[in-house]
């Protein structure tokens, strides 16, 4: 796969490319309102004319698609109705619920593209699906970490689940370490709820709260494409890298209960971190793997390459060993890095780096600046 990767770059600011009128799945474009139907005031309903007795994803999908790439500071505050966001969490579960663990997906009929983490940054979302091709003329491999600090946590995660309803052998979304329930209590999932209309203490946040723990532990640890490409959130810690430790992974079928042997793969499937020097081994008890760890879980598990999420990187993606690759699709990471977002195109031998860049000023470290009024304040 190294020797055969092209880079497709692009500098521009975060509306450049994902149009306000492109549409989320169908590949059709619409003529824009006079007026926006959803806003109301300071608030913008993005569940506005749907119901629960007859679920139109596609509309769903174009609403939550128009609110990010409109998306400012001064942007109406979004509002979801609780019966619709919950509807959506317990179809998609049982959905998920009917599909095998691990899926395979073939290259060879139509591309397949590999996203790397979101961290609730829609407008990086809808830039590169913008920019990649939609589904079903395409099909999405997710890496995880959805959610995170970007204006648009709910939203991103929303978008993809709708899409997952609309085209589910088209949409792949594997669980990365924000999709843990731990991490998505700390990420305040309860507080992003109040903001969008569904008060505190009431039966329907805390239902809201518990259904989306349950859709995100549904999702898959990991994807193979064309049986030789291993598509993973983390990557291979201590128990994977293990004789047979892949195999066992393979061979695990959805269930209520895991095992805690089960949950250990699951784990490290999802946080596994890898390390570039010794100084970064102290990972306070993270699952982690070096370079050449990596390299001889890939030639082990007879794998052409392994495609991960789980790590900055500055251009957006990092082919190094030459058998793993390391993407990040978030752009500008916190508003103050100034990274590439990037998603990695895969059509049988032949795979292609699609990325952006915000071009801003100048690169600060986190260690000398907070995150200001930006894209990732509104959460």
């Amino acid at each position: 796969m190294s020797e055969s990767i092209n880079s497709s770059n692009n500098s521009s600011s975060k509306k450049d490319d994902a149009n306000s009128n492109a549409p989320p799945a169908d590949g059709k474009t619409e003529n824009p309102p006079a007026e926006n139907p959803l806003e109301t005031g300071q608030f913008i309903d993005l569940t506005n004319d749907l119901s629960t007795k007859s679920m139109d994803y596609q509309k769903l999908c174009r609403n939550i698609w128009r609110y990010l790439v409109n998306y400012t500071p001064n942007s109406p505050r979004p509002t979801w109705n609780s019966t619709i966001l919950l509807k959506l969490l317990q179809d998609v579960r049982e959905k998920m619920d009917g599909e095998v663990l691990i899926p395979e997906i073939s290259t060879t009929q139509k591309p397949t593209i590999v996203f790397g983490p979101i961290f609730g940054e829609g407008d990086s979302l809808v830039t590169l699906m913008s920019q990649a091709g939609m589904p079903p003329d395409v099909n999405y491999v997710m890496l995880g970490c959805y959610t995170g600090k970007g204006f648009a946590p709910l939203e991103c995660i929303c978008l993809l689940l709708s899409m997952k309803m609309l085209y589910p052998t088209n949409m792949y979304l594997l669980k990365g370490h924000h999709e843990e329930s731990l991490s998505l209590e700390m990420l305040k999932l309860g507080n992003w709820l109040q903001l969008r209309g569904i008060a505190l203490n009431t039966p329907e946040h805390q239902q809201i709260i518990d259904e989306m723990k349950k859709s995100c532990s549904a999702f898959s640890p990991a994807a193979f494409l064309d049986s030789r490409i291993l598509c993973m959130a983390g990557g291979p810690g201590p128990l994977l890298r293990k004789k047979n430790g892949l195999k066992k992974l393979m061979k695990m079928q959805r269930k209520l209960k895991y095992s805690v042997k089960e949950k250990n793969l699951l784990m490290e499937s999802s946080w596994s971190v890898m390390i570039l020097n010794e100084a970064q081994k102290e990972m306070h008890g993270m699952p982690y793997f070096t370079p050449e760890q990596a390299s001889e879980f890939c030639q082990s598990n007879n794998l052409h390459c392994l495609i991960r999420g789980r790590q900055l990187v500055d251009q957006g993606f990092l082919n190094k060993p030459k058998d793993v690759i390391t993407i990040i699709s978030a752009v500008a990471y916190l508003d103050n890095f100034r990274n590439f977002a990037a998603v990695l195109k895969i059509q049988g031998p032949k795979g292609t780096i699609i990325r952006y860049k915000m071009e801003e000023g100048e690169q600060l470290s986190l260690e000398l600046v907070k995150p200001g009024i930006g894209r990732n304040v509104v959460a």
